[in-house]
């Protein structure tokens, strides 16, 4: 079982928890079944413009895809407690780049529209709302009351102005919180953990590309685009199916939550996928790479 109740918690304890859980795990699959599958997402892969394409997303209930999964964060975190360190460090992936859009607002003006329009809008499960700081210093001293404040002041000092070298910075220690939280489910976690281990596998591999790129790297850049986007696909493809099979075991494990949130990202990304592309098939690669993870790049559905 998880941390605490779940692995060495009292008898009593155990049972209440098992109870607990048990609703918690039925909250999770009823996430699950609203999830979008391919069938239910056709109108998105049809829509050939501006006109069709937004009335494929109002009858599919998609107008706001990121507050969908927040919804599903939300249902997990009420009702997985000792899963909650773990489901805030995935949602910091998507939090840290409201930290680096404030950064980036260091180094020249940004329009406070234009930082608005950025911004990823956690509601409730946001650690600090939008900023405003004329240098990294800073902004690092106002997030010293929140989770990004060793990192916002080590970024400060080791990389200052350079956006590049900080922005790496932020990315990396995300990754490596997510997957600290992830080594520290018990072993009968594997599915878990293992799903945890692909998404910082993918992270890091995009990370290196984007490091290429950013610092002149070409040769490594060149060689590096064609593989890993193929290294990608297939990491998308075996966490949906460690998804799936997250669900064929025991209902006391943090495995499908854990499954479920990773599906509800995945939606988002092919969702946003598919209202860019707009029918143009000159986006159907980029497409086809962003949705290999969700339900919608599977006929069957997860």
């Amino acid at each position: 079982m998880m941390r605490g109740a779940m692995t060495r918690g009292s008898a009593s304890r155990g049972a209440t928890s098992r109870g607990a859980i048990a609703y918690a795990h039925a909250r999770i699959r009823a996430c699950k079944s609203r999830l979008l599958t391919r069938a239910d997402a056709a109108p998105l892969f049809t829509a050939a413009d501006a006109a069709s394409m937004q009335r494929a997303i109002a009858a599919i209930g998609v107008e706001s895809p990121m507050q969908r999964l927040l919804r599903v964060y939300q249902t997990a975190i009420r009702g997985y407690r000792d899963g909650v360190p773990l489901f805030r460090a995935l949602l910091q992936l998507h939090e840290i780049e409201n930290v680096k859009l404030l950064w980036r607002a260091t180094s020249k003006p940004v329009p406070p529209t234009l930082i608005a329009r950025l911004w990823i809008d956690l509601g409730d499960l946001a650690s600090f709302p939008i900023l405003h700081a004329a240098t990294p210093n800073e902004l690092a001293t106002q997030l010293a009351a929140t989770p990004y404040a060793g990192i916002a002041m080590t970024a400060a000092r080791a990389h200052g102005s350079d956006i590049a070298a900080a922005e790496l910075a932020f990315d990396r220690w995300a990754s490596q919180r997510l997957l600290a939280e992830g080594r520290l489910l018990p072993q009968r976690e594997s599915i878990a953990r293992r799903l945890i281990e692909l998404v910082v596998l993918e992270r890091e591999a995009q990370l290196l590309l984007r490091g290429a790129k950013w610092y002149g790297l070409a040769s490594v850049a060149r060689s590096g685009v064609p593989n890993a986007a193929i290294d990608i696909t297939a990491l998308r493809r075996e966490r949906l199916r460690l998804c799936r099979r997250a669900f064929v075991g025991s209902p006391f494990l943090l495995a499908p939550a854990v499954a479920v949130l990773l599906l509800a990202e995945e939606e988002l990304r092919a969702v946003r996928a598919l209202i860019e592309r707009m029918g143009d098939e000159r986006l159907d690669a980029p497409m086809i790479r962003a949705s290999a993870g969700s339900q919608l790049g599977s006929q069957g559905g997860a």
